[in-house]
């Protein structure tokens, strides 16, 4: 690392050196990134609504079914689900599975235009090699 002065606010700050995890890390801004980060984040926010509707649904048919004779004295509820919460979770999975394989399509796209560590030349090895 060097220190290097900036001239318009006076201060010094440290540069430093790439090495070969700069271009393990480096993604160029893009469309591709972008959409890349949207579709992750919409990725999980479909996974947890998934998740949601399984779980609220097996915790309600456990309750009213196995668990209710097992910690009270009464007989199970005969309470039903509401219609299409299974469903609701099933359909939030396949969601899921899309945007999932346009967000490896996305990412992969954005990988292909950034920083290659290796100069491009498609090695697929763990990189031990020297910065180029």
């Amino acid at each position: 690392a060097k220190i290097v002065l900036d001239n318009e606010v006076q201060y010094n700050y440290c540069v430093y050196n790439s090495d070969i995890a700069t271009g393990y890390g480096a993604l160029n801004p893009s469309g591709s990134r972008a959409w890349a980060v949207i579709l992750f984040i919409v990725c999980w926010l479909f996974f947890l609504i998934a998740e949601i509707c399984l779980l609220a649904g097996s915790v309600r048919n456990a309750y009213h079914t196995k668990y209710r004779t097992i910690f009270s004295e009464q007989p199970p509820s005969c309470e039903t689900l509401r219609k299409g919460v299974f469903g609701a979770g099933a359909a939030f999975i396949f969601l899921t599975a899309i945007v999932n394989k346009f967000y490896y399509i996305c990412y992969s796209n954005a990988r292909e235009n950034s920083f290659r560590p290796y100069g491009g030349d498609g090695e697929a090895g763990v990189g031990m090699g020297a910065y180029k």
